[in-house]
């Protein structure tokens, strides 16, 4: 329910919002007002969530469709969002059968595994935020951070929001590797990092102006720590926390990387990932945060 009150409030009056629910192979159903006795019957299952998704979403949204599908949620949710015009696929996060929230399930694997589009998480419990706070984007290297923060800024402008766009170095090399050359200066005079990490900050700030058609509040900070964990510290002043797509060199398909495993599962706001664009898709670049 905290997945489709985001939707509807981010939709809008004149956009549309499908609700898709898989009934099997393991139905599972978190609507109370729901006949749980007529989960196996699709027909009538999407009757009674058609009643209590509309009721829930009211007049908020320009249009409402809900389906009942026979078939595991990820296929459902990557078939629908294949089609034209899907800004986003949002999901709750996974509850396991003792109860135990913030879990990462099969459908949040499946759907990183071939990511067709942004992916929002939305937590549950729904952690308070910050409302009107900035939308964080985390950066690393590679098409799915340039992906990430073009979409952020994209949706900063929309809701007139600032945008920062944070780097989390850690131990690790914290620039694109351009010869050996670069390489090895890093380690030779170790004063140069701040001053390469402030020059890709800069120029993730200007993809982002880029990206949209009117000024927008842009500030840059490097943090010095772990990403997974500085990255949910920075959550806790934003309205949403946006990551690229974790691809690793030699592996055919994404993954849920450790930064980003610990933002779904620990983060109080809405967590969304975004994966390369397909003018970027191929490049050799290997992606990561921070």
């Amino acid at each position: 329910m905290g997945a489709l009150q985001w939707a509807a409030e981010h939709v809008g009056a004149n956009g549309e919002l499908h609700a898709i629910v898989a009934a099997t192979p393991t139905p599972e159903l978190t609507v109370e007002a729901a006949n749980l006795d007529s989960i196996d019957q699709p027909v009538a299952l999407e009757r009674e969530l058609d009643r209590v998704v509309k009721a829930f979403v009211q007049d908020r949204v320009g249009s409402v469709t809900v389906r009942a599908v026979s078939e595991p949620a990820a296929d459902a949710l990557r078939r629908a969002a294949g089609k034209p015009g899907v800004d986003a696929i949002v999901v709750g996060t996974h509850m396991s059968a003792l109860g135990m929230p913030r879990r990462i399930g099969s459908t949040l694997k499946t759907l990183m595994a071939d990511l067709p589009c942004p992916l929002v998480v939305v937590p549950d419990p729904v952690g308070a935020g910050v409302p009107d706070g900035p939308i964080i984007v985390g950066v690393g290297h590679g098409p799915s951070t340039n992906a990430a923060v073009c979409w952020a800024a994209g949706r900063a402008e929309e809701g007139g929001r600032p945008l920062a766009i944070v780097r989390a170095t850690g131990e690790a090399p914290v620039f694109q590797i351009d010869g050996w050359l670069s390489f090895a200066a890093y380690y030779i005079d170790p004063a140069m990092r701040d001053q390469w990490t402030q020059e890709d900050l800069d120029e993730f700030a200007r993809r982002a102006q880029e990206a949209t058609s009117s000024d927008i509040s842009i500030a840059t900070t490097a943090l010095h720590g772990l990403p997974a964990t500085q990255l949910v510290d920075e959550a806790e002043r934003a309205s949403l926390l946006v990551i690229g797509q974790h691809r690793t060199r030699g592996r055919g398909s994404r993954h849920v990387a450790q930064p980003l495993r610990h933002a779904l599962t620990h983060a109080e706001c809405p967590v969304v990932v975004v994966p390369a664009t397909d003018d970027t898709e191929n490049a050799d670049d290997t992606d990561s945060v921070g």
